[in-house]
């Protein structure tokens, strides 16, 4: 009996003392700790869905937190609503030598609102651990299990979660039915020591000594950049309704068939708003047009994410009778006033924002975080954002262009590629006369015009008042100090998608002085380069997001008891990225005019051209530097 007793005292001090060991900053390989504010140490996460309508979520995860920013990476949370229940949920901290400190459990956690912050209602809650430590490192073990009654959403593997934290140990297991098999995409997994074995109920991933990634500007986004592994299921169960999708068509025409039916129906009365409105046009976009200027000056934004309407558009006439609605609603709304008035449109869901996130031609899965409305015109499509009240017919700016979407057709669902804007159609054209005293003092007459994307950063400076606007320009031109603004004329041309700003400007102090001479800056409006920090050791493509063509063109009066020392010669500079040139000439004895044309454009590039395009604007930047000296006339 003691030398049972001996035993089992030997084999749970060896048990404590190799998890003291596993949770020990000492037994951290050092290359793991290269860039990382975090290390995930040991993750092992189980997906059961071998039943088409339920799946059970088991997840432990223990992450040794380096320093204060590495608190984010923790993901000691647990949703759940009325479709997704927390069966367990526990978490442990243990101190820099892997001695346990602290044991939480789910009395401990709060429990809260994942609300989205614009929604009327939302059924989504969220149990997480609001922990502050008291030293660094230190390692948090978190424990959950969760049960949910839809499969449409199988969580994917990112062994790699975030910038700047490495992984010693990582392993997903998904088990599955076999008359039911989920199919796998497989993203940015070259490189790593990462495995994906299978049999014939289950995947294993696994990871092991997976280095950080730091952050490198103008990278492509980290979605095409960290790695990752998705799942989905050809059937599967959206809040207890039954789905398909084995591809993008069978998807959509789900899509059609179970949320996007008997959500139409418009009372008699607008039916005939609707006809009234449309009488007179002669064409689809004629009709569209009227039909959207209606939708904008009756309704509002307000998500509704409860249940199935999470998903499901809520009642075209409920939109009508209540004038607000979440994307969905709205975009349902829009659609059957379309219909009445016989123009054909498409029920589209895509990933918004300024990130181009595309869906995948070739992996059909409930994707998107947003839902426009497409208008067939001819062979194009043209996009509708409906639920903003400013925003141009047929214009969505950087919120929804150049990227993959899906598209609801009778035919079934459809990947189509929104607006690419060029740098061609991104214009900034800024043209001003500008006036030059002995005391350094400058007065200009600005006229600018924006379009395309530029469009995009000013259209909704006419409804800002005053203290908004000139906050809006002090930071535009925060290069120029001491600047006040008079006689503002804003037009936003809707139809031509073009906004202009008529401006008179004072700068009491814009020349610095060299003795009694003057120093004056010849690029006055435009100073929009900044160089890029260096990163020597590169890995990263480079990627220019936005292409844009910048133009100025100013008329600089001097005063006559000023007189020019001398011109810069003109500049040229042209390659891959773009193209830059300034030049000066002198129309009279004090009058010159500054001309100044940018173009970037949008691109891919390798990471060895970093270097290249840094230099490029390095070069950029010191010539909108340039100067001339202004002498006094004795």
């Amino acid at each position: 009996m003691r030398l049972l007793f001996t035993l089992s005292l030997l084999i749970i001090s060896i048990s404590i003392f190799a998890q003291e060991a596993q949770y020990s900053i000492a037994a951290l390989p050092s290359n793991l700790t290269n860039n990382a504010n975090s290390v995930l140490l040991d993750e092992k996460i189980e997906i059961d869905i071998t039943k088409d309508d339920r799946m059970i979520y088991e997840n432990h995860r223990a992450i040794m937190v380096l320093n204060k920013k590495g608190n984010r990476d923790l993901d000691a949370y647990a949703h759940y609503d009325d479709d997704a229940k927390v069966k367990d949920i526990e978490a442990w901290v243990y101190d820099a030598m892997g001695n346990e400190i602290e044991h939480f459990k789910e009395r401990d956690f709060r429990d809260i609102s994942a609300s989205d912050g614009i929604s009327i209602y939302n059924d989504d809650r969220v149990l997480y651990l609001d922990y502050t430590p008291t030293a660094y490192p230190y390692t948090l073990v978190f424990e959950s299990k969760t049960e949910s009654n839809s499969t449409a959403f199988i969580p994917r593997w990112l062994p790699i979660g975030e910038y700047y934290t490495s992984t010693k140990k990582s392993e997903f297991i998904v088990k599955f039915n076999p008359t039911n098999k989920p199919r796998v995409l497989k993203m940015n997994l070259e490189g790593y020591d990462i495995s994906i074995s299978e049999t014939p109920e289950a995947f294993i991933c696994t990871a092991e000594n997976m280095e950080a990634i730091r952050y490198e500007d103008f990278s492509p986004s980290r979605r095409n950049i960290l790695p990752k592994v998705k799942f989905a299921l050809n059937k599967f169960y959206l809040k207890g309704v039954p789905g398909y999708g084995k591809d993008w068509k069978e998807f959509g025409a789900w899509m059609d068939r179970q949320l996007l039916t008997g959500v139409s129906d418009l009372p008699p009365a607008t039916i005939l708003k609707a006809k009234q409105l449309a009488d007179n046009e002669t064409t689809n976009i004629g009709k569209a047009k009227k039909i959207y200027e209606y939708l904008q000056n009756k309704v509002r934004y307000i998500s509704v994410q409860i249940g199935i309407g999470g998903w499901k558009p809520m009642l075209a006439e409920d939109v009508d009778k209540l004038s607000y609605g979440d994307c969905k609603a709205l975009t349902n709304y829009t659609k059957a006033l379309l219909d009445i008035v016989g123009v054909p449109s498409y029920y589209t869901v895509l990933y918004a924002g300024e990130d181009e996130v595309d869906f995948n031609p070739d992996f059909a899965t409930i994707e998107g975080n947003h839902v426009i409305l497409g208008v067939p015109d001819g062979d194009d499509i043209i996009w509708l954002e409906c639920t903003s009240q400013d925003t141009p017919f047929g214009y969505g700016g950087n919120f929804s262009d150049d990227r993959d979407v899906l598209i609801v057709t009778p035919e079934g669902g459809k990947i189509v590629h929104t607006k690419t804007y060029t740098y061609k159609e991104n214009t900034q054209e800024n043209v001003a006369t500008v006036n030059v005293n002995p005391s350094g003092a400058l007065q200009a007459d600005f006229k600018g015009i924006s379009q395309g994307l530029q469009y995009d950063d000013k259209y909704r400076f006419d409804n800002l008042d005053a203290d908004d606007l000139e906050k809006r320009f002090k930071k535009r031109w925060g290069h120029i100090n001491g600047f006040s603004i008079e006689n503002i004329k804003l037009k936003n041309n809707k139809e031509d998608i073009s906004f202009t700003e008529n401006l008179n400007i004072n700068v009491p102090n814009y020349c610095s002085f060299i003795g009694n001479d003057l120093l004056f800056g010849l690029n006055i409006f435009t100073q929009s380069v900044t160089v890029p920090p260096r990163f020597p050791d590169r890995k990263q493509k480079l990627q220019i997001a936005e292409g844009f063509t910048e133009t100025d063109t100013v008329k600089i009066n001097i005063a006559d008891v000023l007189s020019i020392d001398s011109l810069p010669e003109p500049v040229s500079i042209e390659n891959k990225f773009g193209s830059y040139s300034f030049s000066v000439e002198k129309n009279s004895e004090n009058t010159i005019e500054y001309r100044r044309t940018f173009i970037l454009k949008k691109g891919t590039f390798p990471a060895s051209d970093y270097r290249k395009y840094r230099t490029f604007l390095r070069k950029v930047s010191k010539l909108d530097q340039s100067k001339i000296l202004l002498k006094q006339n004795t």
